[in-house]
């Protein structure tokens, strides 16, 4: 009997910290959703449509110059833009998949993390593991992310490269159309 307080302020102590690591665990989850939807909005805000629009316009021009380009001969210079054209046209299925990917990787983690959310609230599954779930969530979406800047970097790159070489290249193609019409 002479214990009986000092288990009782041992055990509640216990329990007030088992629920300090409790909320502590859920607000790292909500900064990681946070995270997330971060992630999300920058890739919704993406304009991969186009992509599509500008491969098959890149496809047009560089079919009208291969059919209708007759030299044998090229210049230098032309022959690194059609260079970079088609490495730029070449890029845009890689990089539609790794817009895919991130997509895919967003929803699959708003579902672990609603479940490891709902397994701490109701401390159910592997308690001894949360630690070690939370961290293995945090760097997948380290990577998540990771692979959400380089798609928005590659983005930007094949735009700037279209901007750039498109005009040109596309009004050279359509004057070998002309010129092949007269003869």
């Amino acid at each position: 009997m002479k214990y009986f307080p000092l288990i009782t302020i041992l055990f509640s102590y216990l329990i007030s910290c088992t629920d300090l690591k409790k909320n502590e665990r859920i607000d790292r989850i909500l900064a990681l959703e946070k995270t997330l939807d971060s992630i999300e909005k920058v890739m919704t805000s993406s304009k991969i449509d186009s992509l599509s629009n500008m491969q098959l316009a890149a496809q047009g021009v560089e079919l009208r110059i291969k059919n209708n380009y007759k030299l044998d001969t090229i210049n230098l210079e032309f022959g690194k833009k059609m260079d970079e054209y088609k490495r730029m046209r070449r890029a845009i299925p890689k990089l539609k998949g790794n817009w895919e990917k991130v997509k895919k990787g967003i929803f699959e983690m708003r579902k672990t993390l609603s479940n490891l959310k709902t397994d701490i609230e109701n401390n159910s599954g592997k308690r001894e593991k949360y630690d070690e779930y939370i961290k293995f969530e945090k760097n997948k979406l380290n990577q998540l992310g990771l692979l959400n800047d380089d798609s928005k970097r590659g983005q930007k790159k094949i735009v700037e490269t279209y901007s750039k070489l498109h005009p040109e290249l596309y009004n050279f193609s359509m004057s070998l159309i002309i010129v092949q019409s007269y003869f």
